[in-house]
């Protein structure tokens, strides 16, 4: 969708806007008013934090801050928070106060910030005990773990597991997801709302946004890197059943997910430049062929999703979220293109509405 699209559809950006519920009670518009900047940040496998600063003041004759002193903020109540213009409001995040800081000024106005992170915060943040899972599938555990975190879980099926699958003792459910993602291959952990997601990168997915430099894009900051690439990765995994033969699994130039038809992966181009260039992982105890090739494939795109990382800033869109494909135009052959989008920074403070974001792209 071109940005003109809603730029008609939202009043050409003038109007920009939120709207905060804290436990369940959207606040009053003579609250709201309050904030003077909020801001929402969200990273693939990290989940989404939230800030929002506003006026406070005190009142002599109770000795009480209005804010600061209001039950309203207090840690742990659930936060929604939605942006946009005018009606047409995005829900951003649905989370938990978890600090709140005051700012005190002699002859200034007192100010109050609250922050919070989204409902993976009870369960799958905190460190807790060591903990085995018998002859499950990857995809099995990760829905086992959504489910006792009290969120609906979105999971594609993945290969069978370790025969004991240990996570260990102080390590987090968030840590132990990212690690059970990368043995299962090619997969994607993130938390949406009440949503739990382990699946398939949407990185080959159809763009929902066309950006332009100079008319759509404040700025943007992309690197091309060619070092780390390779041809091919070989996992060499330790066979317990058999020490003296590893089991071995391989993923070969061109087998990286293919995020632009028609483009050269970065494995392809690491071909052209420096010929055969191959990584051999041996340092893994593996139960099957299919273990060990998802690790290389795991690994291949990993290398290849280095090639072009960029950092940029547009007007504030909240459809602009993590996790999806963005278009990136007028910016040269080698650094116009399709962009998987891996984190977001909405903001909105009296300079208006901005959104930051980062990008990846695995061929040119």
């Amino acid at each position: 969708m071109a940005l003109e699209t809603i730029a008609l559809k939202n009043s050409n950006f003038y109007a920009p806007r939120f709207e905060v519920e804290i436990e369940g009670k959207k606040l009053a518009v003579d609250v709201s008013k309050q904030i003077i900047s909020l801001e929402i940040e969200e990273k693939l496998d990290e989940g989404a934090s939230f800030a929002f600063t506003m006026n406070d003041e005190f009142n002599m004759t109770t000795q009480e801050f209005r804010w600061l002193d209001d039950p309203l903020f207090k840690e742990g109540n659930k936060v929604s928070i939605k942006m946009g213009y005018g009606s047409d409001l995005y829900n951003m995040i649905i989370g938990k106060i978890t600090r709140i800081e005051p700012s005190f000024f002699s002859g200034e106005v007192p100010t109050l910030t609250i922050r919070g992170e989204d409902l993976a915060l009870d369960y799958l943040k905190k460190k807790t005990p060591e903990r085995t899972f018998v002859d499950k599938k990857y995809s099995d555990i990760a829905r086992t773990i959504a489910s006792e975190a009290g969120l609906l879980p979105v999971v594609d099926e993945t290969g069978k597991a370790d025969h004991n699958t240990k996570k260990k003792n102080d390590e987090s459910y968030l840590a132990f997801l990212k690690v059970l993602k990368d043995k299962a291959g090619v997969y994607q952990f993130d938390i949406d709302g009440r949503t739990m997601y382990f699946v398939k990168p949407g990185d080959s997915k159809k763009e929902i946004l066309t950006l332009e430099l100079k008319k759509d894009i404040i700025s943007f900051r992309p690197s091309l890197k060619t070092t780390g690439l390779v041809t091919e990765v070989e996992v060499r995994g330790h066979n317990r059943n058999d020490p003296r033969n590893p089991i071995i699994g391989r993923a070969k130039i061109g087998s990286e997910n293919i995020q632009e038809p028609g483009k050269k992966t970065g494995s392809q181009i690491a071909k052209e430049r420096y010929g055969d260039v191959k990584k051999v992982i041996s340092n893994l105890v593996v139960t099957s062929k299919e273990q060990a090739e998802a690790k290389a494939k795991s690994e291949l795109n990993r290398a290849s999703d280095g090639l072009i990382e960029g950092d940029g800033e547009c007007i504030g869109l909240p459809q602009l979220r993590k996790g999806i494909n963005i278009r990136l135009e007028k910016m040269g052959k080698r650094f116009s293109g399709k962009y998987y989008v891996k984190s977001t920074t909405h903001t909105i403070d009296d300079g208006g509405y901005r959104t930051r974001f980062t990008a990846k792209r695995n061929a040119i």
